[in-house]
């Protein structure tokens, strides 16, 4: 492999210098003090090379006693060598010079005995020495990147953990997210997350295949280990098989692993979660156990959040999120799954003959038949009270009644008994299908409840499926509105191109620049977000017309700007889509004709894309960044720190602005966690020389606490509010004639 130096210029201006003292030289090559080939000018004989660099290894590297450089002529594979050896100023060989020449006898004087030569060679031996310091440097920015990225990237865990808390996912999505983001992430073969009373087991490989005993290792975790953390709810950290047995653990297994407590809300441990590796791997130390109790942690509150304390089932906050989800994903005239209300007959009698402590009994039992009456993939909620809620993926509702009947079936078995008083048990249930007719996931309980209701009134324990009657406007109406909508406005200029200030953070000497944003106006001159069209627009793939519409109407207004203004500069940064991104080629062509066509410096254009579009497309990405480079135009990475994605992708991408999320940025002055998060992007984007840009600026003192960090550029309501395009280029003509005037 060839060393980072042989890149270095010097080598070839030494050869060509060389040439002009002796035409008699044919190959040069360049060694280090090992013996190593650093550079040379064309291909030698093998047999040559291979006795070239014996001779050379047996010279040695010890200092002489003599400042002068070693000249050597030798005849070696019925070749002759000129060889010259240069020494630092310790007096060792650092460098060892070899020509082979075309013509030569032992009588002939040597190139290396020239004066120009000589001091040519302690040029060499600067340039090389001075490689090899840019070299060590290079390892070392490489190395602090590295850690800094891992420092991210457990931040980056831990603040999507206590972001997962409150979020749009439901509890078994969000625990199953914190599993699969944890191993490689931490140094971890295996993470695994365990709670026994909810037959809950979620594990994760860090690679695709698990290794040995690894059904045996889960088990190990699943009774002894959960076992130990109960008795002493603490976490545990095991790197020996001698620390196993001081903590009354037969584990017998050759690995290391630390595990934390999953406590419910009266701080019993009700779970696990564990980390595990490989015995040829490091010990777990205080940072990984502080770091699985922080995750641990996390993953109580998900559950204390998303599940029914009673029951141990998804709590209807959690059902109605994946009702949520099902509904998005609901395709035209597809009914893709069916919800079912369930309601327990006679509850109230049970809860005056038998007490509460008696009918939350009854409660748990029958969550327990349902949950073990339906597949892994559907779920089953206890929405309050002594009623249930379960949705069934991929289920028509005849299939829907049938198994609904099978689980009011097995219910009607039981014969419940408390304190010496039987009671007979039933379930009434109503069934709803998830389709386009369902406006929320409110409306689509209420209909299964109604179903529910309308069954009752005939008696219980009887399966109703809800008759749909009328007409409601769908949802799949209301998409071919918008769409419709977003077709004109692309025929009918009927969008607005607006400007939002990105301002430097601590500097009146450097020129602010602008982000170009999008509104559409509604068809009575109303302003329309882009949060109500653009979801419509990205799903029937209109975004690449869109793109194309705000890149050409913008260069327009600043062609005619700079027509009008004689300005030749006014810095925008134009958004670009991932779905622009599928077809680089045709979107340069078009940015090229674009130029040609208004006229404008590509300095003054800056193109942006999110980092989790630019990692989609990678390689698209990575072409098109660099054409566009070529062209003059800078480039924008936004969103940055929200894919949980490496530093590393950084090296892959040759943009000028590192743009970080503003869901750090709007935390900054409350959360330890954003404000740590945001130094380390900073940090990494100035070693990378990149300028970096704090989105979601609200207020002066978040931008003090950015200039406190030291990122370069800021952005939001608290900077300047978007105009207008057209007003903010009348804005600054006006301020430039102000100007002129004085």
């Amino acid at each position: 492999m060839e060393a980072m130096t042989n890149h270095y210029p010097g080598y070839r201006l030494y050869y060509r210098l060389l040439k002009t003292v002796d035409d008699n030289i044919g190959t040069l090559l360049i060694f280090d003090y090992g013996a190593g080939l650093l550079w040379q000018s064309a291909e030698v004989n093998p047999d040559l090379f291979k006795s070239l660099t014996a001779f050379l290894q047996s010279q040695g590297e010890a200092p002489s006693e003599s400042a002068k450089s070693v000249y050597h002529r030798k005849l070696i594979e019925n070749r002759w060598l000129d060889m010259v050896q240069i020494k630092d100023e310790r007096q060792r060989v650092v460098l060892t010079v070899c020509l082979q020449l075309r013509k030569a006898a032992e009588s002939q004087s040597s190139v290396f005995e020239s004066g120009l030569v000589a001091a040519a060679n302690q040029d060499l031996l600067e340039w090389y020495v001075t490689s090899l310091k840019f070299a060590r440097q290079e390892d070392e920015l490489n190395q602090m990147t590295e850690e800094l990225t891992r420092r991210y990237e457990e931040l980056n865990l831990i603040y999507k953990a206590e972001d997962q808390v409150h979020s749009v996912h439901h509890g078994r999505k969000l625990l199953t997210q914190l599993v699969q983001n944890t191993p490689g992430i931490v140094g971890s073969d295996l993470a695994v997350l365990i709670i026994p009373g909810r037959n809950l087991t979620i594990h994760k490989f860090k690679s695709d295949s698990p290794f040995d005993k690894s059904e045996q290792l889960i088990n190990s975790f699943k009774y002894a280990i959960f076992r130990r953390l109960q008795a002493t709810a603490e976490s545990l950290v095991v790197n020996s098989e001698g620390e196993a047995i001081r903590s009354e653990l037969n584990f017998g297994l050759p690995y290391k692993f630390a595990a934390s407590p999953l406590v419910n809300a009266e701080g019993e441990a009700i779970g696990l979660f564990a980390l595990i590796r490989k015995d040829i791997f490091h010990d777990f130390d205080n940072s990984d156990r502080n770091l699985i109790e922080v995750l641990a942690n996390k993953a109580s509150k998900i559950v204390q959040y998303n599940f029914d304390p009673l029951t141990g089932l998804e709590n209807s906050r959690s059902f109605e999120l994946i009702l949520a989800e099902a509904m998005k994903k609901v395709k035209a005239n597809d009914n893709n799954g069916v919800v079912a209300y369930i309601d327990i007959d006679g509850m109230a009698i049970v809860n005056d003959l038998s007490g509460r402590e008696g009918g939350d009994r009854l409660i748990k039992d029958i969550g327990i038949k349902i949950a073990g009456m339906i597949r892994s993939e559907d779920t089953v909620a206890r929405l309050g009270g002594d009623k249930f809620g379960v949705y069934l993926l991929n289920c028509d509702l005849v299939r829907a009644q049938s198994v609904m009947r099978k689980i009011a079936d097995q219910i009607s078995e039981i014969k419940f008994k408390w304190d010496n008083k039987l009671h007979e048990v039933s379930i009434s249930v109503g069934i709803a299908p998830v389709n386009l007719n369902a406006k929320s996931t409110a409306s689509l309980i209420s209909t299964a409840e109604a179903a529910l209701q309308a069954g009752k009134k005939i008696g219980p324990d009887r399966v109703t499926i809800h008759k749909i009657e009328g007409s409601d406007m769908t949802e799949l109406e209301n998409q071919v509105q918008c769409l419709g909508r977003i077709q004109a406005a692309l025929k009918n200029d009927g969008y607005i191109l607006y400007s939002q200030i990105i301002s430097p953070s601590n500097s009146v000497s450097i020129e602010p620049h602008y982000e170009i944003l999008l509104r559409m106006q509604g068809d009575g001159n109303e302003i329309i977000s882009p949060a109500e069209f653009m979801p419509v627009a990205e799903k029937y793939q209109l975004m690449p017309k869109i793109d194309r519409w705000v890149i050409s109407n913008t260069m327009q207004m600043l062609g005619e700007f700079f027509q009008v203004s004689g300005q030749t500069d006014f810095p925008v940064s134009i958004n670009l889509s991932g779905q622009s991104l599928s077809d680089p080629e045709e979107l340069f062509n078009f940015i090229e004709t674009c130029f040609s066509q208004y006229q404008v410096n590509p300095a003054s254009i800056c193109f942006e894309v999110t980092e989790t579009s630019a990692i989609a497309n990678l390689e698209a990405a990575k072409d098109f960044i660099g054409k566009i480079r070529r062209l003059g135009c800078r480039f924008s990475l936004d969103d940055f720190g929200t894919g949980l994605s490496s530093f590393a992708y950084l090296k892959n991408l040759d943009i000028d602005y590192l743009k970080i999320d503003g869901s750090f940025v709007h935390n900054i002055l409350t959360d330890k966690v954003s404000e740590s998060m945001v130094a380390a992007i900073n940090q990494v984007g100035h070693i990378m020389g990149l300028v970096t840009v704090a989105e979601f600026v609200e207020t002066i003192e978040i931008r003090n606490k950015l200039i406190e960090i030291g990122v370069d550029f800021v952005q939001g309501y608290g900077i300047g509010k978007p105009i207008t395009l057209k007003q903010q280029l009348q804005d600054i003509r006006q301020v430039s004639l102000l100007g002129v005037a004085r």
